[in-house]
């Protein structure tokens, strides 16, 4: 056999290969369209939705389930999917979070396909992945590509942090936000969520160790369960004067600008113009900090928090609740 025989001989394996994986997941790709209207999309542009429609994964056909992006079917109660054969369903949101991009759209609809949840943990640098869509509602539309990086982050619809995203260099085209990212098995192990043109080539993904979690959250409460403490606040750099006397070893803390009524920091002691400065021994210097400390205990923890009232340093201790419409 020669060379180039060879070569040939090995791309379309690989050629047949990618065919297979999306042959696999393809069947449970959607094209879901809010019913608001709107115009063509593919994720983020400087923080803000493209589109009223993108695609979407069927996770439990029985149920007839489908995840989708936040941004695509936002201020929707009503939306149309497209199977991939064309057929056309109605489908309601039943559950929605704008903090991390996610949704959950129901049909009813017999013979469904569900795509299987992969393992996102088993993903580096250098896996090979394939970004699924179905932006014209008859057809599954792919493209490959490498995981590039994990654990980035980005501001989601809300405005919050979304962390722990797969960024990969798969194409993303117009209309595939909310579709599946899948890995060489066909598994669902992330669920695309943004294509930032300032940085040509880079996408994001919403893992799936977070995704699926997140969507029995959004099936069952509608929105998903974070226990938060019932504040409003803002970035505020310290005194010097208070960094020195109370030998801090950062500059910056959270300015309380409200305390809710009945919240857990209000049941803890916290007050309206206290500077929240740490949680469980780890520094506070923004609400991005706060999120990301909070999102890693749950509801029924106490926290050892630490703040600045005029002069003094004091700590008191938080039991987070449910939340119940908490801001932060």
């Amino acid at each position: 056999m020669t060379d180039l025989t060879s070569a040939q001989s090995t791309l379309e394996a690989y050629s047949q290969a990618l065919q297979a994986v999306v042959r696999v997941a393809g069947p449970a790709v959607v094209r879901v369209q809010a019913t608001r209207g709107g115009g063509r999309g593919g994720g983020w542009r400087h923080g803000r939705a493209r589109s009223d429609h993108g695609s979407g994964v069927i996770v439990d056909a029985a149920a007839g389930h489908i995840v989708t992006s936040f941004h695509v079917v936002r201020g929707s109660g009503e939306v149309l999917v497209h199977l991939s054969d064309g057929t056309p369903l109605r489908g309601e949101v039943i559950g929605a979070d704008g903090d991390v991009d996610l949704a959950v759209v129901k049909v009813q609809a017999e013979n469904l396909t569900a795509a299987a949840w992969g393992d996102s943990g088993a993903l580096n640098p250098g896996s090979l992945v394939l970004a699924l869509g179905n932006p014209d509602g008859d057809s599954v539309v792919a493209t490959s590509g490498i995981v590039s990086a994990l654990n980035r982050a980005l501001r989601g619809p809300s405005g919050r942090l979304m962390e722990n995203l797969i960024q990969t260099d798969t194409i993303f085209n117009p209309g595939m936000s909310g579709g599946p990212l899948i890995n060489v098995r066909g598994e669902v192990v992330g669920i695309n969520t943004a294509s930032l043109i300032e940085a040509q080539g880079i996408n994001l993904a919403i893992a799936s160790a977070a995704a699926r979690k997140l969507t029995q959250d959004l099936i069952q409460h509608g929105r998903v369960q974070r226990p938060r403490l019932g504040i409003a606040g803002e970035r505020q750099r310290l005194y010097e004067g208070l960094v020195k006397h109370h030998q801090l070893s950062q500059t910056h803390g959270v300015f309380l600008q409200e305390v809710q009524e009945g919240s857990p920091a209000s049941r803890g002691g916290l007050r309206q113009g206290d500077i929240l400065i740490g949680v469980e021994g780890e520094a506070v210097e923004g609400l991005d900090d706060l999120h990301r400390i909070l999102s890693m205990h749950q509801v029924g923890d106490s926290l050892a928090i630490r703040l600045l009232r005029d002069l003094d340093l004091l700590e008191v201790t938080v039991t987070l609740t449910p939340p119940e419409n908490q801001v932060a």
